[in-house]
């Protein structure tokens, strides 16, 4: 799928979602409806703060535990957009014929395309674009473990957003 996983990057096993994960998260958004990035966060804050169990290899609030929680509440994220992302693209967007006039120059076609080609095309800018974003904003701890912190919770805060957004097109062009 086009959609690149974030936790497949900053993992060598991208984490199943976890369902109690999934419906903190849709909990949270039915609650918050008028200010859904209210959510962001909602599976990492609460794994971090959770107290150590015997079952856990080392302290939620550490690094690899930080980015374990993050891991866990990226991965809802990124199932969100997967699935925002397959409306829009089997959707009255997706079926649009975009017509190389009406591109702006950033987006410059030869030919009309399916609005598929635009979507995908969307998808992997954003991709890139937030590991650029988040690079430099982790870039101020680059000589310790805080760097790694800070990316990964820049890497969940832009999936949130972004699977919010994309969550808002599916429901604005669903005729």
């Amino acid at each position: 799928m086009l959609l690149l996983s974030t936790t497949a990057a900053l993992a060598d096993d991208p984490p199943i979602v976890r369902s109690e994960d999934r419906a903190a998260i849709n909990a949270c958004l039915e609650k918050q409806k008028d200010d859904p990035e209210h959510c962001i966060s909602a599976v990492l804050q609460p794994c971090i703060d959770a107290p150590r169990s015997d079952n856990d290899p080392y302290p939620h609030d550490s690094t690899r535990g930080q980015g374990d929680c993050t891991q866990r509440e990226i991965a809802v994220w990124d199932e969100k957009s997967a699935a925002s992302l397959k409306a829009l693209r089997d959707g009255p967007l997706g079926k649009t014929t975009t017509q190389p006039w009406n591109r702006p120059p950033q987006n410059k076609r030869a030919q009309a395309v399916p609005g598929t080609n635009i979507i995908d095309d969307m998808e992997r800018t954003w991709v890139s674009f937030r590991a650029k974003l988040c690079d430099t904003e982790a870039m101020q701890y680059e000589e310790g473990s805080l760097s790694r912190v800070v990316y990964i919770k820049c890497v969940n805060r832009e999936t949130a957003r972004h699977a919010l957004w994309l969550a808002q097109q599916v429901d604005a062009n669903q005729h």
